[in-house]
């Protein structure tokens, strides 16, 4: 399975800090020298500093850098689900091909269930993702907040982007967390066809909100993978 860019990055890193290339108390670059010479971007520099943070190798604070703080990782154990760069690299090798747009009103039940007041309006893209030549990997309803009605032609102008992603660099609204249940559920007959799998067969049910920092949904989604054609993962990571 294909390292992505971010953890490559992590991994040169704690390897310069731990030869002592970087020494405990020293700067390290700063994100816009990394994104240069690793040819990333910005957002994947960091995705990167934040695993070295996690792992207590480094500190970062407001006006003076990124420092270096230990060697070693420091010991103990928590769990933590993927981030939301691993979305971004999911969506990257995954492009959506959409279906369907429209703008919608949440009624009682969808509200309920997306976390976002009835009555409210919102865009609703309809698409799947997959691999060439393979059956499609899931069935997925987006709705964004109606004020973005730009989002139309960027998620059709960069399918490998999350919509999230897009939302950030247009429009400056920064996604702080995404809250996700995972549940087992009958496919739908509709979503089934899509899918190319027998009606109400086993599939895994997906529910994902993206929160501003105060909390407000910008966005969810819906999806529906098939039994078999997608496995989720849960990654330990040691405590500072």
């Amino acid at each position: 399975m294909p390292i992505s860019l971010y953890t490559q990055i992590s991994e040169e890193l704690a390897r310069r800090i731990a030869s002592q290339e970087y020494p405990v108390g020293t700067a390290i670059p700063p994100e816009n020298a990394l994104a240069e010479e690793f040819g990333a971007s910005r957002h994947t520099v960091r995705a990167a500093l934040r695993q070295l943070q996690d792992l207590g190798l480094i500190a970062r604070r407001r006006g003076s850098g990124t420092t270096v703080e230990a060697v070693r990782p420091k010991a103990g154990f928590s769990q933590s689900l993927s981030s939301l760069e691993d979305l971004v690299q999911l969506a990257a090798r995954t492009p959506r091909d959409i279906q369907k747009m429209q703008e919608i009103v949440a009624d009682i039940e969808l509200a309920g269930q997306l976390g976002v007041a009835a009555g409210t309006r919102w865009l609703r893209i309809s698409s799947k993702r997959g691999e060439p030549g393979r059956p499609p990997m899931v069935w997925t309803d987006l709705y964004v907040d109606a004020h973005y009605r730009g989002i139309r032609k960027l998620a059709q102008q960069h399918p490998d982007r999350l919509v999230s992603e897009l939302i950030e660099a247009h429009y400056g609204r920064r996604i702080a967390t995404v809250e996700q249940m995972i549940t087992a559920r009958a496919i739908p007959a509709a979503i089934a066809r899509e899918l190319d799998v027998e009606p109400d067969s086993a599939g895994l049910f997906i529910l994902r909100q993206y929160r501003d920092q105060a909390g407000n949904v910008v966005e969810a989604s819906t999806s529906y993978h098939p039994a078999g054609r997608y496995q989720f993962s849960l990654t330990l990571i040691r405590e500072r």
